[in-house]
């Protein structure tokens, strides 16, 4: 009987909203597991460590403790860069929360900083663990459609963030739209070329300055096709996301992250997701996002985010 392998042992970097639902499924994950947590917050640090993990109060304190094999970054999008440099720095594989930077060269810096120390980095691009989504991909590099002509995304949440995250996320096209850029690429196989944008003038309340609630975004892509891009942050019936694709022989929809059924659909491939980059953290295939899909994504909200202020 071959000998089982120990779990990856994970530092998460930010124990936050989505810090959290790392926590979760990497408890659930059978080659990984979080045995570290780094977070600036006291109250943070006092309920984490009766879970039995140990607690750092900055990163630091974390390196010179030692006792792990690879880092999970969910701590907020402007520190992503700073983050990748320190651990790439120290030999340390790394995955981090999409999109790695808020600007395309902040990300290409970060890439650039991890060849350098010839560690792994994988993006937090969750949706390429989806089975109903890479279904739909199997489907569409074979031919099943016919030609693309249409995709179509949306990704519409139950409720906006708090006004202090958005202020440090880049905005709805950086924070959100990156899931969809980086999903449309990865479908397709096609890149982004023009990209024209419109946002709703409808809030309920008063939006943060620039960061409008609703976005539409379409796009020509490199192989002729159009995709449009919907995001929007006030959706009664609960966060969800799906995507429908026309072609010249057919026809698909996949509403992918919808109603109760939602959670567990996100849970399952973020779990999917960690086993993925425990194997290619311990050298071998990397089916994950890699460094460069992050500079593709963003590059494209970046472009689109250009053209949303031309509208504001």
């Amino acid at each position: 009987m071959a000998a089982s392998v120990e779990a990856l042992r994970i530092a998460l970097i930010g124990a936050g909203r989505m810090g959290r639902v790392h926590l979760r499924a990497l408890a659930a994950a059978p080659s990984a597991a979080a045995v570290a947590v780094v977070d600036p917050v006291a109250s943070v640090r006092n309920e984490l460590a009766t879970t039995g993990v140990r607690v750092y109060a900055d990163v630091q304190e974390l390196l010179a403790a030692g006792g792990f094999d690879a880092v999970l970054v969910a701590a907020p999008t402007d520190l992503h860069r700073d983050l990748v440099a320190t651990f790439a720095e120290a030999r340390v594989s790394i995955l981090c929360e999409k999109p790695c930077g808020l600007t395309a060269a902040e990300t290409r810096a970060s890439t650039d900083v991890v060849a350098d120390a010839g560690v792994v980095l994988q993006i937090g691009y969750w949706r390429r663990f989806v089975p109903e989504l890479v279904e739909l991909r199997e489907r569409l590099a074979a031919g099943a459609l016919g030609a693309l002509s249409l995709i179509q995304c949306w990704q519409w949440d139950e409720q906006p963030p708090s006004p202090a995250f958005r202020s440090r996320s880049g905005g709805i096209l950086i924070d959100m739209g990156v899931h969809e850029f980086d999903q449309i690429r990865w479908l397709t196989g096609q890149e982004f070329e023009q990209i024209a944008v419109m946002a709703s003038a409808v809030a309920a309340g008063a939006p943060v300055p620039g960061d409008p609630d609703t976005v539409q975004a379409q796009a020509r892509l490199s192989g002729g096709a159009i995709a449009t891009v919907s995001l929007g942050r006030r959706f009664p019936p609960g966060d969800s996301c799906w995507v429908e694709v026309m072609g010249t022989g057919g026809h698909a929809r996949s509403e992918f992250m919808s109603g109760p059924d939602g959670d567990a659909v996100f849970l399952g491939a973020l779990i999917s997701q960690i086993e993925a980059f425990a194997i290619a953290a311990r050298g071998g295939e990397q089916r994950g996002a890699t460094g460069a899909d992050a500079v593709h994504a963003i590059d494209a909200a970046e472009r689109a985010a250009a053209a949303l202020d031309g509208v504001l």
